[in-house]
């Protein structure tokens, strides 16, 4: 009975994110540049897509070249962008993380804009030439917000515990304004969808997009004191590639890169699917998909608290462990599911568990880039969110090809009114099976990963040190 109130209490606690350190407001203030970004990224890599297919008129393979190039790109472009913002120096007179995402922040919004603009009178060339441009524009600004983001906030957030409490918080605003965004598609789009309906909309969620990107980095700190804990990355480009070759061979580094690829981009990759499968597997109206949609987020996000609390209790790799079996109900679920209320159900399960293993995972970046500090006395934050980007973004999109290039091959048409049985089933094939298949395969880097939970607690205690100073751990 003891031990039952003990962890009622605890749980208690991970609602209330308590703990030292950041203050709540401070948490919610350091999350809130983070999730606006998500907004484009569902808008561009989720609506943006079947907008193409189905309203546009573009064939899913040209989509499909669309993000191959994408991700080429991302290969060659965030690594300099990394390492060159590595280098940057801090500006007194203006900072340089925050400065960064608000020069960033414009390139965004015109470019997201551009791309609803498409024609359906023009040709596939065309529209498929001015889709990669716009998409080039708009991942390149993506990318460089992206990293300063992701720089500042391990500066600012030292702790695993309050990394933690950040995502989450991350995850709620993220999930909150990602709902707002798929309530447009799934009214629009499932059914019967009218253009000259869609773009007035998109075209004021972009506008609510820039003044919500404004607020979120209005008053955020980036003063000089942030900065005189870090040692700069003195490297020329010979020594450079030398330790990051020395990055990219070491066991944390792979089996964390791997699992990611393998795993993390292809469940996280789970909406763009449901719009086709309600649309064509189940043919339900945009009301009723909508609905289903709401309240399936509304019940898994009840519970990101207690992942949380899961995560901070065993560490990374149990975590990740425990939530398998989430994974199996869901996306087997999904691919069986013959009616509503069994969809809606093993829907929950999938959003449910696209968190659990974010969460579980979300401090592992920061992790290894602790670690090589404390080892080699300087932070590389740039170049490893650079190697990041080559091996774990630049592959982002892989799932989103590998969608698409299923169901093409099953005979999908996004101009018919009804799909064959073979485009329904491939639909099924490419939204439930193929994620569960990754998520088991990516069980095989997780064991290899050597961050046990007092490995990652004591990483954490040396950057709280190294930050604010205090009792070494």
């Amino acid at each position: 009975m003891i031990i039952l109130r003990k962890m009622a209490g605890s749980v208690r606690g991970a609602f209330r994110f308590t703990g030292t350190g950041l203050t709540l407001k401070q948490k919610w203030q350091l999350a809130l540049p983070g999730p606006i970004l998500s907004v484009g990224g569902v808008l561009i890599h989720n609506v943006f897509i079947k907008y193409y297919t189905d309203m546009i008129g573009l064939s899913p393979t040209y989509v499909g070249w669309v993000y191959i190039i994408y991700n080429i790109w991302n290969a060659l472009n965030d690594p300099m962008i990394g390492v060159w913002i590595d280098k940057m120096r801090n500006r007194p007179n203006r900072g340089k993380y925050v400065y960064l995402m608000r020069v960033t922040v414009p390139f965004m919004i015109v470019s997201s804009f551009l791309m609803m603009l498409s024609s359906t009178d023009w040709s596939q060339w065309l529209i498929f030439l001015l889709y990669t441009v716009e998409l080039f524009i708009y991942d390149t600004a993506a990318t460089a917000y992206s990293v300063a983001y992701q720089s500042y906030t391990l500066i600012a957030a030292p702790t695993k515990e309050e990394r933690v409490d950040v995502n989450i918080i991350q995850n709620y605003i993220s999930q909150a304004m990602s709902f707002l965004i798929t309530l447009i598609p799934t009214l629009l789009l499932v059914g019967d969808g009218r253009r000259e309906i869609i773009i007035p909309i998109f075209t004021a969620v972009i506008a609510a997009e820039t003044i919500f990107f404004v607020l979120a980095l209005r008053g955020l700190p980036d003063d000089a004191h942030m900065h005189e804990t870090l040692q700069h990355q003195p490297l020329n480009r010979r020594e450079m590639w030398k330790e990051a070759w020395h990055i990219i061979k070491s066991r944390p580094f792979l089996t964390y890169v791997i699992y990611s690829i393998v795993t993390l981009g292809p469940i996280g990759f789970y909406f763009t699917p449901y719009l086709y499968y309600m649309d064509d597997v189940l043919n339900v109206d945009g009301l009723t998909a909508t609905v289903v949609d709401v309240s399936t987020h509304v019940t898994a996000l009840i519970f990101l608290p207690v992942i949380g609390y899961i995560v901070k209790t065993f560490g990374t790799k149990k975590s990740v462990y425990l939530g398998t079996g989430f994974a199996v109900l869901g996306y087997g679920g999904i691919f069986l599911a013959d009616n509503i209320w069994a969809a809606a159900f093993s829907y929950v399960l999938i959003v449910f568990t696209v968190n659990y293993f974010r969460t579980a995972t979300s401090q592992v970046g920061a992790l290894l880039i602790d670690e090589n500090e404390r080892v080699t006395g300087v932070r590389k934050t740039g170049l490893f969110n650079g190697l990041f980007s080559i091996f774990i973004i630049a592959f982002s999109s892989l799932q989103t090809v590998v969608f698409m290039g299923v169901i093409g091959a099953f005979g999908y048409n996004g101009l018919a009114e009804t799909q064959s049985d073979s485009a329904v089933l491939g639909i099924r094939v490419a939204t439930g099976l193929i994620p569960l298949v990754t998520v088991f395969i990516g069980l095989i880097p997780m064991a290899l990963y050597p961050f046990d939970k007092h490995k990652e607690e004591e990483i954490s205690a040396f950057s709280n040190y190294a930050r604010r100073g205090g009792p070494k751990a």
